[in-house]
């Protein structure tokens, strides 16, 4: 089942070379793609290449926001363009891929997916693709050949084969795999069409195991639920310095605050005050956004001498410097 790939690691790691601002006003766009609130973000969007045109990350979130909006060749024109400027990317090409094969476009796809791996030949995402391609092509050959030759029993046979592989995918009943947006997953380096019916497995398969996406997202999920209980302890133990790390350079501060500094000033005056103060969280649910960015949702039981709450809390968190953290936060009732 191919793949389109959500967010581009590598374009990520450009926000340090963009304005505070804007690295917070592409990021809110994301949130609201998140929340496949797509006309709005689009608009949103829009207003942002006008002001920063050769943005990567905005041409890369344009392609995705215009896939769900079922308007590939649109999208394609953005992911050809996006390649073109930044042939090193292999994202594009993935996502350029998928648009490709949905279209019965393979031939291009596959082209396309090989430019993903020279680029990046550990793209485990392209590799598995580019199986999926290769499957369909030999899918169509082998029923080509039945069609010429119906007592051609290898072609069956060949035909058969691949059909059950897939079949054990969940795919629809012609067996061959039809993209579908997800998020990346890992795999074994792409094969070509003959290895692939001879992988086949002629017995039932064994009980599923955890694939390696499944694992990773998981740990992923561990880590960024261990730095919002390590928040809840500094805050709880009146860590100052340990509470204040917890939050991203891009930390979005909430009104009144002008700025960052004004904000830690204050947190760091009401975290200074005598007497304790009880914080704790539960019911957390943590979603992974893509591999560098998550939310995290619970309960969370504020007290204090002066001041007592119940709220649900919902984190935005980041991926920065190796660790998780806060990019934003808000509570409701």
């Amino acid at each position: 089942m191919m793949r389109i790939v959500i967010l581009c690691l590598s374009v990520l790691s450009w926000l340090g070379s963009v304005a505070w601002g804007w690295a917070a006003e592409i990021d809110d766009i994301y949130a609201l793609a998140d929340q496949k609130r797509f006309p709005e973000a689009m608009t949103r969007l829009e207003g942002y290449l006008q002001k920063n045109p050769k943005d990567a990350q905005g041409r890369f979130l344009k392609g995705l926001i215009l896939t769900e909006q079922k308007r590939p060749d649109d999208a394609i024109a953005v992911f050809k363009a996006l390649s073109s400027d930044h042939p090193n990317l292999p994202e594009p090409y993935n996502n350029l891929a998928v648009l490709y094969a949905e279209k019965g476009m393979y031939e291009e796809a596959s082209e396309s997916l090989k430019k993903a791996i020279r680029t990046h030949p550990s793209y485990a995402t392209a590799h598995e693709n580019l199986g999926d391609i290769y499957s369909k092509m030999a899918s169509q050959a082998y029923s080509k050949a039945l069609a010429l030759d119906a007592q051609n029993r290898a072609a069956q046979t060949k035909l058969d084969m691949i059909r059950k592989l897939f079949a054990q995918q969940g795919t629809d009943g012609g067996g061959m795999p039809e993209p579908k947006a997800a998020e990346p997953k890992a795999a074994v380096a792409g094969v070509a069409p003959a290895a692939v019916a001879a992988a086949a497995p002629a017995a039932a398969p064994a009980p599923p195991t955890a694939a390696p996406d499944d694992a990773a997202s998981s740990q992923a999920k561990a880590e960024v639920e261990r730095s919002v209980q390590q928040w809840v302890k500094d805050w709880s133990e009146k860590n100052t310095s340990g509470y204040l790390s917890a939050y991203s350079s891009r930390f979005q501060v909430p009104s009144p605050f002008g700025n960052r500094a004004a904000w830690e000033s204050r947190r760091s005056q009401v975290l200074g005050q005598p007497g304790d103060i009880r914080v704790s969280i539960s019911d957390v649910k943590v979603s992974m956004l893509n591999p560098g960015r998550a939310q995290a949702v619970f309960k969370q039981e504020y007290w204090s001498p002066t001041y007592q709450d119940s709220v649900k809390k919902t984190l935005s968190m980041v991926l920065e410097d190796g660790r998780w953290k806060i990019l934003r936060e808000s509570s409701g009732g």
